[in-house]
């Protein structure tokens, strides 16, 4: 009978979990941490630091284990292109975060994303910025 109540009870968390799921109810279970982001990406595994949005991109400042504390995640919002870059770091001017000679800054005011050679590829001002 013991087996049985156990089986019963895998069945019956499944089957609440699919329900949870289907339903959208952002159910998480325990000791699962939730994610936080921005429909569409991109998402932290906890609570975000920063969360914004411009015409043409999404980005998320999320805390992360390491040096500095910080990752830069970015989608494009008209490929869907992501990127996720560890090791961003914070000055008065807001977060900076590197990939191969460019250089992603996030001001509370705009991204401004530049060249290795310091050109200015994006210069895009927020529709939408949340510090937490």
């Amino acid at each position: 009978m013991r087996k049985r109540i156990r089986t019963t009870t895998r069945i019956a968390a499944t089957t609440l979990a699919a329900i949870g799921i289907a339903a959208g109810t952002g159910a998480v279970g325990v000791g699962t941490a939730s994610a936080d982001g921005l429909p569409g990406g991109p998402y932290c595994n906890g609570p975000a630091k920063i969360l914004a949005e411009s015409n043409w991109s999404r980005v998320a400042i999320c805390p992360v284990q390491g040096p500095t504390g910080w990752a830069y995640k970015g989608v494009a919002k008209t490929t869907g292109d992501s990127i996720a870059l560890w090791g961003a770091t914070w000055d008065e001017n807001g977060y900076h975060a590197y990939n191969n000679g460019y250089t992603y800054h996030v001001h509370p005011d705009r991204l401004l994303i530049t060249a290795p050679n310091g050109a200015v590829i994006a210069n895009e001002p927020w529709i939408s910025y949340q510090r937490r």
